[in-house]
C-alpha cells in the first residue's frame, strides 16, 4: 500500500534530476555504489557497524530509495529536527531556522509525512525538487516506523550528509521515551492481517539472554559491541587460523557487498558465497570460542554463545523448539550476529539406530536452519568440536570451511607463558615451554595462576623472602614448572590430542 502511494505521488512531481536507466543490470549497479558512499560516508564519520540501523538501498521505477526502520529507542522528533536542520532551506523570516515542504497523511492504518527541500525559481515562489524524505508510521501490524530517502539518480554529498546523520540518530536511545509516555513504538492492538514483527535490539538481547543464551559484544548502555580486550594480539600464535578466519568468515562479515558483487558478476544465477556455517575442531582449551568473539568483536555483531545446557530439555518438542528460537532471533538482529553452537557432537551427533530421538530432532533444526539463511542476513554459524568423528555426514556437509585448531608447539608455547608471566627470562620460557609440551592454551594459563596463587601463599606465611625493595616477589621459574608438573599428573588420557600444528582442513 505504502510503496503504490510512493510511486504515484512521485510520477506527479515530474522531473527531478538525472533520470535513471530502466535497465535492470544499471539499476543494481547504482544501488551498489550508493550503499558503497553511504558505508563509506558513515565509516569517515566515526560510525561502527552495529551503531545505527541496517539500511537497504534499492532502485524503484525512476527512483533511488534508501530505506530503514527507526528502532523503539529512536526520538523521531529529534531525527525530524535533524533532518530539517539539514535539507531545509534557510529561513529569512520568523527568527530564522530551517523551512521545508511539510505533506501529511493520515489514515485508520497508517500516518504518513514527507519532506522535501524547497528550492526558489525565478519568480522567487517556492518549489519541489530532488531529495524526498518520507517517514511511515504503521498503526496496525509492525510496531517500527520506517524512514526513505527518494531521489532520482545519485546523491548528492549534502543529501547523503543528511541521511548519514538521520542514520546516526536513529541508532541513539530516547532517553525520554524510555518511560513509556507516549512512546509510539509500544504494541498496538488492531484488527486486520499482522505484518512481521522486528524486535528491538535490546528485547532480541533480552529475550535470547533469558533462555539462558550467553551473548557477548553488546553492551546495552551503548547499543555497540564494546570489550577491547578482545582482539587478535590476546591470542598468541595460530597464525594460518587466524588468517583463515579473517579470509572466509571476518571480512564477509565486515563487506559482505564485495562478495556479493564477485558472486554476480560470476554465476548465471546469485547466490550468495558468504559462508553460512563454519566448524572449529580441536581440543579444549585451544581458543576456538575466543576466536569467536574476536570474529564478533572487529565485525560489529553480538556472539551468541548457545551452551549445551540451553538446549537440553526433558519435554517433549521443548529442546528444538528453543533453538529454533535461537536462530529466529539471530535473523531479527538488525546488523547479524554469529550463533556459536559449543560442544556440537552432544546434540548433533551421527544418525544411526541408537541415535537418542531428541538428539535427532535437534540435528534436523540445525541442517533446516543452515539450509534456510536468507542471503541478506548477516548470520553465521560457528559450532565447535573437539569429536568431528562422531559428527552426523550430513551436518558436516553443510560446513563452509573447518579450521583446525591443535595443541601450540613450543613457539606458541613461549608466546602464551609470554603473556602471563612477562618477568621471565627467554631462556625461562623456553624451560616453561618444554615443562608445558602437550598442554592447551588454557592449560598454560591455569598453570601460571596456579603458579601466582602459590607463591603468594609462600610470601603471606614468611616462606620465601621479598625482592630488595622490600616489595613482593614474583614467583621464578621453578614455581612454574612445579606446577606444570602438578597439572599433568592430573591428567586424563590425552593420547589422541598428541598432534600439533595442523594443518586447515577446507569443506
Amino acid at each position: 500500500m505504502m510503496l503504490s502511494w510512493l510511486e504515484l505521488r512521485l510520477c506527479l512531481q515530474g522531473p527531478v534530476g538525472a533520470a535513471v536507466s530502466t535497465d535492470p543490470t544499471e539499476g543494481e549497479d547504482l544501488a551498489r555504489k550508493e550503499r558503497k558512499r553511504i558505508m563509506e560516508l558513515a565509516q569517515s564519520r566515526g560510525m561502527q557497524r552495529g551503531s545505527y540501523p541496517q539500511f537497504d538501498v534499492a532502485v524503484k521505477g525512476q527512483k533511488v530509495v534508501v530505506k530503514f526502520d527507526m528502532p523503539s529507542t529512536c526520538n523521531v522528533s529529534h531525527l525530524i529536527v535533524d533532518l530539517v536542520t539539514h535539507i531545509g532551506l534557510e529561513a529569512e523570516q520568523h527568527g530564522g531556522g530551517s523551512e521545508v515542504l511539510v505533506r501529511a497523511w493520515d489514515s485508520p492504518a497508517a500516518r504518513q509525512i514527507t519532506l522535501n527541500p524547497p528550492k526558489k525559481n525565478s519568480t522567487g515562489d517556492l518549489y519541489e525538487d530532488g531529495l524526498c524524505v518520507l517517514i511511515f508510521e504503521p498503526l496496525i501490524g509492525s510496531d517500527y516506523s520506517e524512514i526513505e530517502f527518494i531521489k532520482r539518480g545519485s546523491f548528492s554529498l549534502k543529501e547523503l550528509e543528511a541521511l548519514i546523520s538521520a542514520l546516526k540518530v536513529a541508532g541513539e536511545k530516547d532517553v525520554k521515551g524510555s518511560s513509556g509516555k507516549g512512546n509510539k513504538n509500544t504494541p498496538r492492538k488492531g484488527s486486520g492481517q499482522r505484518s512481521k514483527h522486528i524486535p528491538s535490539m535490546e528485547k532480541i538481547i533480552s529475550d535470547l539472554e533469558a533462555m539462558g543464551v550467553r551473548v557477548y559484544g553488546f553492551d546495552e548502555t551503548s547499543s555497540i559491541p564494546m570489550d577491547g580486550t578482545v582482539i587478535w594480539e590476546n591470542l598468541a600464535g595460530y597464525e594460518p587460523q587466524k588468517r583463515e578466519i579473517e579470509d572466509t568468515i571476518l571480512l564477509a562479515l565486515q563487506s559482505p557487498e564485495v562478495y556479493d558483487d564477485i558472486a554476480r558478476g560470476t554465476r548465471c544465477k546469485f547466490e550468495t558465497n558468504r559462508p553460512r556455517a563454519v566448524l572449529f575442531e580441536g581440543p579444549p582449551g585451544t581458543g576456538k570460542t575466543s576466536s569467536a568473539r574476536v570474529i564478533a568483536k572487529q565485525a560489529g555483531v553480538p556472539l551468541l554463545y548457545v551452551p549445551l545446557e540451553v538446549v537440553m530439555s526433558k519435554y517433549y518438542g521443548e529442546s528444538e523448539r528453543l533453538l529454533g528460537s535461537v536462530f529466529s532471533l539471530a535473523n531479527d538482529l538488525p546488523d547479524g550476529g554469529i550463533i556459536f553452537l559449543d560442544e556440537v557432537d552432544s546434540f548433533a551427533s551421527a544418525r544411526d539406530s541408537e541415535m537418542h530421538e531428541v538428539t535427532r530432532r535437534i540435528l534436523s533444526v540445525i541442517l533446516r536452519q543452515i539450509d534456510g539463511f536468507e542471503q541478506d542476513r548477516r548470520v553465521v554459524v560457528i559450532a565447535a568440536t573437539n569429536r568431528k568423528e562422531d559428527l552426523d555426514p550430513a551436518l558436516i556437509s553443510r560446513f563452509d570451511s573447518i579450521i583446525c585448531f591443535g595443541l601450540p608447539d613450543q613457539q606458541t608455547r613461549m608466546e602464551i607463558a609470554a603473556q602471563y608471566a612477562k618477568h621471565l627470562t627467554k631462556s625461562e620460557l623456553l624451560q616453561f615451554s618444554s615443562a608445558t609440551e602437550e598442554m592447551s592454551g588454557r592449560d598454560i594459563r591455569d598453570v601460571c595462576q596456579q603458579a601466582e596463587r602459590h607463591w603468594a601463599s609462600k610470601l603471606i606465611r614468611g616462606q620465601v623472602p621479598k625482592d630488595e625493595k622490600g616489595e613482593p616477589s614474583l614467583p621464578p621459574i621453578d614455581e612454574y614448572v612445579s606446577c606444570a608438573e602438578q597439572r599433568r599428573k592430573s591428567w586424563p588420557d590425552r593420547t589422541r590430542w598428541t598432534s600439533r600444528s595442523p594443518a586447515l582442513k577446507l569443506a
